[in-house]
């Protein structure tokens, strides 16, 4: 089941982790909008394009569509007015570094199920309520040739129905 989307969705567990974020600017700048239907939220995952711009991970049209290899989390919240007064429309993402943070941007029951701690994870199209997303689902092991993005450290039912997990390897 998945879970739900509120005006926080991405919440550092610790504040001493090193985390180099990156502010770039959005490739699609109408997501910027918080008004747009499909508007990006923290907790999302994005990529880079071949204009070093941020791009969402997924096609959100379609839901279970595979994501990028290299992806990052979004971390900055829909409808900051610092990102909205700039001419382009930026967003900040956690680019390096070992990080573990609460999300609600995630389904538990897409793929393979979110049951267990140290369960790695990737980023999928999931449907939270009447839209899609670019979250976290459960990856299905050796015979999953998706990326790994993080692993699980904290189940939802243990953890006010948030998925809590640790960054995974970055090259």
């Amino acid at each position: 089941m998945p879970s739900t989307v509120q005006k926080v969705n991405f919440d550092p567990v610790s504040d001493i982790l090193q985390i180099w974020l990156r502010d770039l600017p959005l490739a699609n700048p109408d997501i910027a909008d918080p008004l747009n239907s499909v508007a990006l939220v923290d907790g999302e995952w994005l990529t880079l394009d071949t204009n070093y711009k941020w791009v969402r991970v997924t096609d959100i049209t379609s839901l279970a569509s595979i994501a990028a290899i290299k992806s990052f989390p979004c971390f900055s919240e829909r409808g900051r007015t610092d990102r909205l007064g700039m001419s382009q429309k930026k967003t900040t993402a956690l680019f390096r570094g070992e990080y573990e943070f609460d999300t609600r941007i995630y389904d538990s029951a897409v793929g393979t199920a979110i049951t267990t701690v140290m369960q790695p994870l990737k980023v999928r199209t999931i449907a939270i309520g009447p839209r899609n997303y670019s979250g976290l689902v459960g990856h299905g092991g050796s015979g999953d040739t998706d990326a790994v993005v993080g692993f699980v450290t904290k189940l939802p039912a243990n953890n006010g129905g948030k998925l809590r997990f640790i960054s995974g390897y970055r090259v």
